[in-house]
């Protein structure tokens, strides 16, 4: 495992142990609900009532998660406005049923989706936006088999086999066995931003590779991905901790930093950026955060390389421009980049219901159908542009943008295809 320092590795332990802890605690919320379902009223049990997996009644809710990590930012707006964007073009109805949007806002990832399958009208959430966060909340929803659609956490782990983490996928599916799958997303998984990441390190010259990672499985499972796509591009590559002295010494002219932690991140920048100015600084997704921008020093700031799900205004479908112009006049600015996945996790779970209510309109209300459904999504026509849904819930496209600094502020200056 390599680190940014030993307080990383007690962080990331400390993680480790919470996620073993959520999923001691939803195993027990399971066990209630099946006890509830045999037998109502038991003390202690508390869960979501439906008849089977059919959600009763006239009412179906979508939940937007909003936790408190990212509550009040211009994302966090952006991504639930452009939901609302989509459900209200949609005119708030699939055949006889009105769809409800409820946002939870500032609670804990895992409170956020409890708060979900306690509702009994509940067919679907729209998941997290910080990466890897949905691992705290697909657990939660899975036991219920509720959809889950996340419109921006690319953990690759959350739903693809990773030598950087043993037993990811499974691990974080709680109903595995009963349900199968029920989390899925609209912005492609980390494995094909590493692929874009490459590219790009050979656009610009890379001869000699850094990895290193933040100890997180997040920062890990993306890292390996860079190593394992940097060795297939034949760019030589050393692994190491994240310390300056073990940089230098690898001879590297460029270093990949898998991390999600914008200060630790940046205090690794700063000291490779002082010790050779000359040096590229790439790192991924979870970097792409004012958090980052405001901790990196300038000195760091002007070779480095920030990728991130998205597109240049040049290279957005039709149906892509749309939504920007849409968003404009219902909000007064542009959205930001994550926003347009946002849309689209609204817009295709709707699709979704339409789909599964074709020819009965009463299964749209059907929480295993409509799973079903979204795996069941081929060659959709999206603002994203066309693709499909594979059987790990991953889509089959992958824009990217990288981002430069402009005034210390991350600007996208091109963009990068991960497949």
């Amino acid at each position: 495992m390599h680190r940014i320092g030993a307080v990383l590795w007690a962080r990331g332990e400390t993680r480790n142990r919470s996620v073993r802890m959520n999923l001691l605690g939803r195993q027990h919320l399971l066990a209630c609900g099946m006890t509830a379902a045999l037998a109502a009223g038991v003390a202690g049990c508390a869960g979501a009532t439906t008849t089977g997996s059919t959600v009763t009644g006239s009412t179906l809710t979508i939940y937007s998660s909003e936790p408190a990590q990212i509550a009040g930012t211009r994302q966090a707006q952006d991504v639930l406005a452009a939901e609302h964007l989509a459900l209200d073009q949609a005119g708030g109805q699939v055949g006889h049923f009105k769809i409800k949007l409820s946002a939870l806002h500032g609670g804990k990832v895992s409170d956020n989706a409890r708060t979900a399958i306690e509702d009994t009208s509940t067919i679907a959430y729209l998941g997290e936006i910080p990466q890897h966060a949905s691992a705290d909340s697909l657990g939660i929803t899975n036991a219920q088999d509720v959809l889950q659609v996340t419109p921006f956490d690319t953990a690759l782990e959350l739903t693809q086999t990773t030598p950087a983490l043993s037993g990811a996928p499974t691990i974080y599916y709680e109903s595995l066995k009963t349900y199968g799958r029920t989390f899925g997303r609209v912005v492609p998984a980390n494995d094909t931003e590493a692929v874009a990441q490459v590219r790009e390190m050979a656009a610009v010259h890379v001869a000699r590779l850094y990895v290193t990672d933040d100890g997180g499985p997040y920062g890990k499972a993306v890292a390996a991905a860079v190593r394992s796509d940097a060795a297939k591009q034949s760019i030589p590559v050393t692994e190491g901790d994240g310390t300056v002295a073990k940089v230098r010494a690898s001879g590297a002219d460029a270093v990949f930093l898998g991390a999600s932690d914008a200060t630790a991140a940046a205090r690794l920048f700063d000291a490779i950026a002082a010790d050779n100015p000359k040096t590229k600084l790439f790192g991924p997704t979870g970097l792409d955060t004012p958090a980052f921008a405001g901790a990196i020093s300038a000195a760091a700031q002007r070779n480095t390389y920030i990728s991130s799900p998205g597109f240049l205004p040049a290279d957005l479908t039709q149906a892509g421009r749309k939504f920007i112009a849409d968003f404009r006049a219902a909000e007064g600015r542009d959205p930001v980049q994550s926003a347009i996945f946002g849309y689209e996790a609204m817009a295709l779970v709707l699709d979704v219901l339409r789909r599964t209510g074709a020819t009965t309109p009463s299964l749209a209300g059907n929480r295993s159908d409509v799973v079903k459904e979204f795996f069941n999504t081929k060659n959709r026509a999206s603002v994203l542009g066309t693709y499909s849904v594979n059987q790990n819930g991953d889509i089959s496209i992958a824009p990217y943008v990288f981002s430069h600094f402009k005034l210390s502020t991350l600007v996208p200056f091109v963009a990068v295809q991960g497949n």
